[in-house]
């Protein structure tokens, strides 16, 4: 009878090997995996029955080393592992040590896993059987190190190597903790030190709007008044003593406004007026709307009225002088001015809205 060599065509009638494989896990003895219908299954029964023959400890024994086994095939096999250890464990057999294995055994799984927590209550677990237990030392400090529990996986290092001074994994352990320890020390120390500054720097601006007596309101519930949830705030040149705000131009005939996201305390209306109207507004559709044809007014709210009154601001003042007026409120750390025409229908009707 003749092979078929390996150029020859396989037969119709042969398997593929992916076929054999299929094939051979339907028989109990040769599965990988536990079929649905696993509880009805007669023959599998019989045979998981089998592993529970014997004494405790050779019970135990046989789980533990299918749990072995199953760590060995990699990744995908590691749950199977963990319920191997546990079935052992479950047994508990007379066998201290054996026992002591399948936690640091069980550990070794989830730390691969980073389960950690899990990792340290076996490892405490095994270590209530043996406190000497350099396995079980070992990996509470890799899952302390994970956890960023560095003087406490350092604690164990320290205890293993007293009982193993050769050890070289623990050694390299230790000196891993060690060297995460300090890098998240000098993390830290930077953070506060950024910290510190950027304190130094908001108290600076605090003392400084204080001291030109500039008044503020805010509902954001933030650190300081003067702050506000946008990108944009009032900031301090330290070389120059001067204040820079964010500043809002808003007119009210079209709806429309203008945001200048740092207008020097010393700088004037009119230069960015300038700016702003060197070319007409595309919605200006009457193109009065000039730096010599407006006119910059702001709101302020007397205690007790009704409605708010309109103050005049020169274009020719300096940003700094309308804030530290005594009627001015910088709301929500934006301060906000209304630009309107100097003449006609609608400066009329807007200014008499504010007319008692």
């Amino acid at each position: 009878m003749s092979v078929p060599g390996p150029d020859q065509q396989r037969p119709e009638w042969a398997m593929s090997e992916e076929h054999i494989l299929e094939e051979m896990n339907k028989i109990p003895l040769f599965m990988n995996n536990l079929p649905e219908d696993s509880e009805e299954n007669a023959t599998l029964l019989a045979l998981q029955s089998l592993a529970y023959d014997g004494t405790a400890e050779e019970v135990a024994e046989n789980f533990k080393n299918q749990g072995n086994d199953c760590f060995k095939e990699g990744k995908h096999k590691y749950q199977d592992a963990i319920k191997f250890y546990t079935q052992a464990l479950e047994t508990e057999c007379g066998d201290k040590n054996l026992m002591a294995i399948c936690y640091t055994n069980r550990a070794a799984v989830n730390l691969e896993l980073e389960n950690y927590g899990r990792v340290l209550n076996d490892c405490a677990a095994a270590l209530g059987i043996n406190p000497k237990n350099v396995k079980a030392l070992y990996r509470s400090a890799r899952a302390l190190r994970a956890l960023e529990k560095y003087l406490e996986a350092i604690d164990c290092c320290d205890w293993a190597l007293k009982f193993e001074p050769n050890n070289k994994s623990v050694a390299q352990e230790k000196q891993l903790c060690i060297k995460q320890k300090e890098e998240k020390e000098k993390k830290e120390l930077r953070r506060q030190e950024r910290e510190r500054l950027e304190r130094e720097r908001k108290d600076k601006i605090d003392q400084a709007i204080k001291l030109r007596n500039i008044q503020l309101e805010s509902n954001l519930k933030l650190e300081y008044d003067w702050q506000n949830d946008s990108p944009h705030s009032v900031t301090l040149n330290e070389e120059s003593g001067e204040l820079t705000w964010p500043v809002f131009f808003l007119y009210p005939e079209y709806k429309e406004s203008d945001f200048i996201s740092a207008f020097d305390e010393t700088n004037t209306f009119m230069d960015h007026l300038e700016v702003m109207f060197e070319q007409p507004a595309p919605w200006d559709t009457s193109r009065v709307y000039k730096p010599s044809s407006v006119e910059v007014f702001f709101e302020y709210h007397p205690k007790n009225a009704t409605k708010a009154s309109l103050i005049k601001v020169g274009k020719k003042c300096a940003l700094m002088g309308v804030l530290g007026h005594s009627k001015y409120v910088v709301q929500n750390g934006i301060p906000s001015f209304l630009v309107v025409p100097s003449s006609g229908s609608f400066h009329d009707e807007f200014l008499a809205k504010y007319k008692n």
